[in-house]
């Protein structure tokens, strides 16, 4: 039955209905009431199930637990809230060992998980400058991530945690677990649960570092190895066809900097006309153009500081790549003249931009190259996989790992060789080559069955 229908048929709204969550205590599922006290501090109800602390009794725990909550609700509303608060409060362990009291806490040592995520969400803001705290709070993040961080907690976390109403020193790593594998088993990838336990870790270590919790149960979790993306490669064949085949296109230049050269998306957008040296024939990816969505408003965010320090990578220019900037820029150029006040002055020396001089969206480059690629009867490629082809094209023309490894901008070979040791091919021939030499069987005709 559904929640909404039951509720109308006992006489409760939702928002009559008091919170709570299930929680394994001592080997047992405990429902936790997110009860108040008449001053409106929190005084969280613990009432056991009953029920071992065992998969298959978890939906029986949580059907317990909103038959728990429902109760204790109908007793609020038909005005014997303080009669049941005598009741529970009064009753010793020996008389209802079901009931146990939570000691009262100051809201500020320990407040609503929920609410201290948004309290360090704040904390964490790039434009915070904190010195001399634990666990390198006193690095910045970049805007783009901190808002990342920002749309996962106002639309998943905080209000998972403010459903649970459990306050910092009440998470558990039991509880975490539930969360984790609540994610999982309504289909969120590996990926996308293993942010909500970066922004809990980080979270938990601000409390332990504000002296709420002393040890972060989060830390007792351990994060499986996320499956690496199976990238799908254009060959070489594919690859010539397509740059032919989005020649003049508004993202040509974002795909032959991806295809040629491996360059990521953001460092395609952020190609600008200063960082080409046309007389020494070479150009520097040093910059990236990256966007965030911030107060439901998304912003264009440039930076010098790429992902790595080895991402800032100086290039050879190969002349095709040569002939088609120098077509971009003088395009540009043209139409800067021809619009007059209506082309944009902000994204002036980008190339990479619009016929009004915005500069091209991220997520429009993605749209369009997929677009592009069905246009062409090609095969699905992500246009970080261009990145990958780049890959694959240099390993089997056999250069070697180093050099693929500053070509790409990798800060540590062993990243290149985790990423793309599957597409190593050439080293799999000669293997091959010895094995068959070890075993020197001739080939036989047909068997006979």
């Amino acid at each position: 039955m559904e929640l909404t229908t039951m509720l109308k048929m006992v006489g409760l709204t939702e928002g009559e209905l008091i919170g709570g969550f299930i929680t394994p205590k001592k080997g047992y599922y405990y429902a936790v009431l997110n009860r108040k006290d008449r001053n409106g501090k929190r005084k969280p109800l613990w009432i056991s199930t009953g029920l071992a602390a065992v998969e298959e009794n978890e939906a029986e725990a949580e059907s317990k637990c909103l038959a728990a909550r429902i109760q204790y609700s109908l007793d609020l509303k038909n005005g014997i809230a303080d009669k049941g608060e005598k009741t529970f409060a009064q009753e010793t362990p020996e008389k209802n060992n079901n009931f146990q009291d939570a000691s009262d806490e100051n809201h500020s040592e320990n407040p609503l998980f929920a609410d201290l995520l948004n309290e360090w969400l704040a904390f964490r803001h790039p434009d915070n400058i904190v010195v001399g705290e634990d666990f390198n709070f006193d690095k910045t993040i970049k805007l783009n991530t901190w808002a990342g961080y920002a749309e996962n907690i106002e639309h998943n976390l905080y209000p998972t945690f403010k459903a649970y109403g459990c306050t910092v020193r009440e998470i558990t790593p039991d509880l975490l677990k539930g969360h984790y594998a609540y994610r999982l088993k309504h289909g969120k990838k590996k990926a996308t649960v293993a942010k909500d336990y970066t922004i809990i870790n980080q979270a938990l270590n601000y409390a332990i570092s504000k002296r709420m919790i002393s040890v972060n149960p989060n830390s007792a979790i351990t994060l499986h190895k996320i499956e690496k993306y199976n990238a799908a490669t254009l060959n070489a064949n594919q690859m010539q066809y397509y740059l032919e085949f989005i020649v003049g296109d508004i993202i040509e230049i974002p795909i032959l900097l991806g295809g040629f050269y491996g360059m990521r998306r953001s460092e395609c957008v952020g190609v600008r006309e200063s960082q080409f040296d046309f007389r020494h024939k070479f150009f520097r990816a040093n910059h990236t153009v990256t966007t965030a969505v911030i107060d439901k408003k998304k912003i264009y965010i440039p930076s010098d500081k790429l992902k790595t320090d080895l991402s800032n990578r100086t290039y050879p220019l190969i002349p095709y790549v040569e002939e088609r900037i120098k077509a971009k820029i003088i395009e540009n150029k043209e139409l800067r003249e021809l619009c007059g006040n209506s082309y944009s002055n902000e994204w002036l020396g980008y190339i990479c931009v619009h016929p009004l001089g915005e500069i091209i969206d991220p997520d429009y480059i993605t749209n369009r190259h997929r677009d592009l690629l069905k246009k062409a009867g090609l095969p699905h490629v992500r246009f970080h996989d261009l990145r990958h082809s780049c890959v694959g094209l240099m390993m089997a023309n056999e250069v070697p790992m180093e050099r693929i490894r500053d070509w790409v901008g990798h800060s540590d070979i062993r990243t290149t060789v985790n990423t793309y040791g599957h597409l190593e091919y050439q080293s799999k021939k000669k293997t091959a080559k010895i094995i068959q030499k070890s075993l020197p069987l001739k080939k036989v005709g047909a068997v006979n069955l």
